[in-house]
């Protein structure tokens, strides 16, 4: 299928979507790995649960191993919670344990997700809750109700440090949408593999694209032992200081993508968007331009996730709960015409960025901007408030809704 439509990018530029990032395969020829060669302070190789290749997870025999299913009475308990929450006459930032209280068995099993997510293979699905149920906003709320059982701390996803929530659908086809300097989550187009800015990455679908739309995951720590084995050179780029933030935000010039936390934890942050930029906005202008070596890395990275990517199971109201420090995420393009042009979409998914403070991972002192711009106080006397987008409805504005992802800090 034809993708020019939306992935052309201004002469001269990296363009976000290609495969092959660099010109030639000269450091490919030239590279030789010494015997017993390792990154310093990094294992030779990842072992453990976290450690798998897609196809695993294509065995249905398995579903059953991470997807959680609320069955009727589950449900009947979670519309209970939201009900007593509804009665409280709080604000969403209230939401706990404590407000939304549901029964020892349910508690149980989603809290062992957040086990899943930090100790074991990194991911799982809560399945059974269908959006029909309930309200655009109610189902917000009964996202953030469950997800406090599984990771309870609210990650800040915007630019501002104020938004919690984040309705990530397309926008190619609203007016004035060239005038909005798109990130790429909010097109109709493929997301590279990357990770967001958080511990895990939540998602709750909401509406399923007619096409395409799935969202693909793959273990940063396969990846590393595959270049770990046979391109050690690309293993020591990665491990360099990179810049992660895109040119709307800010970036940091002193974080390696690799780290390896306490315990032989592999913490991978990446996204190609800083150095390739995204349609008509360039990559920041004051970063250098990529070495050859560096294009390299990333064009490997893209490969090997998506050699081994495993795309997830999705169903209306599937909220999927995604270890972001050592799994990638990505996106197939979805409902697009034959030439690539994008299409009216049901697609709609809302994220939250969690963290679960009896499970987080000790992160190396250079990762510490990481939890304070994420989990951090945003007020002056040391607290958090936080502000939620339960719809995307918005009669102040012109065409009666928000556009998505606006001031959101990483999308790609």
């Amino acid at each position: 299928m034809k993708m020019a439509a939306i992935t052309a990018s201004a002469p001269g530029r990296i363009d976000y979507y290609a495969q092959s990032l660099y010109p030639s395969t000269t450091t490919s020829a030239a590279f030789k790995r010494g015997t017993g060669e390792t990154l310093p302070g990094f294992p030779s190789q990842y072992e453990g649960e976290r450690v798998w290749t897609g196809s695993k997870w294509l065995d249905p025999n398995l579903e059953k191993s991470y997807i959680v299913q609320i069955d009727k009475d589950d449900l009947l308990e979670v519309e209970n919670a939201l009900r007593h929450f509804q009665g409280l006459n709080v604000p969403p930032g209230l939401l706990s344990r404590d407000t939304f209280p549901l029964p020892k068995g349910l508690s149980h099993r989603l809290r062992k997700v957040s086990q899943d997510c930090y100790n074991g293979r990194g991911f799982a699905i809560v399945r059974g809750i269908s959006p029909d149920r309930f309200t655009d906003e109610e189902n917000v709320l009964v996202f953030g109700g469950i997800s406090s059982y599984i990771a309870p701390t609210r990650g800040f996803q915007d630019v501002h440090r104020e938004l919690v929530t984040c309705h990530v659908l397309s926008e190619d086809m609203r007016p004035g949408s060239k005038e909005q300097n798109l990130r790429p989550a909010f097109t109709n187009g493929r997301l590279a593999f990357h990770t967001d800015v958080g511990d895990i990455l939540a998602l709750h679908t909401l509406g399923v694209s007619d096409t395409g739309g799935e969202t693909m995951i793959a273990s940063a720590c396969q990846i590393y032992n595959e270049m770990a084995e046979s391109r050690h050179d690309l293993i020591q780029e990665l491990a360099q200081n990179w810049a992660f933030f895109h040119s709307q935000d800010y970036y940091t010039d002193g974080t390696p993508l690799l780290t390896n936390a306490p315990g032989d934890k592999l913490v991978f942050q990446f996204s190609r968007l800083p150095i390739t930029g995204f349609r008509s906005q360039g990559a920041n202008p004051t970063l250098p331009p990529p070495s050859e070596k560096r294009l390299e890395a990333m064009a490997k990275v893209e490969e090997l996730a998506w050699k081994h990517a495993f795309p997830l199971p999705r169903e209306p109201g599937d909220m999927a709960y995604i270890n972001n420090l050592c799994l990638m995420h990505a996106r197939s393009a979805f409902d697009v015409d034959e030439e690539g042009n994008p299409l009216p979409s049901k697609r709609h998914l809302v994220k939250l960025m969690l963290q679960d403070p009896e499970l987080a991972w000790e992160l190396p002192q250079h990762l510490g901007w990481y939890l304070e711009r994420v989990y951090g106080p945003n007020q002056e006397d040391g607290g958090r408030t936080e502000k939620w987008q339960l719809s995307v409805k918005d009669e102040s504005l012109p065409d009666g809704r928000i556009w998505a992802g606006s001031g959101a800090l990483s999308n790609g």
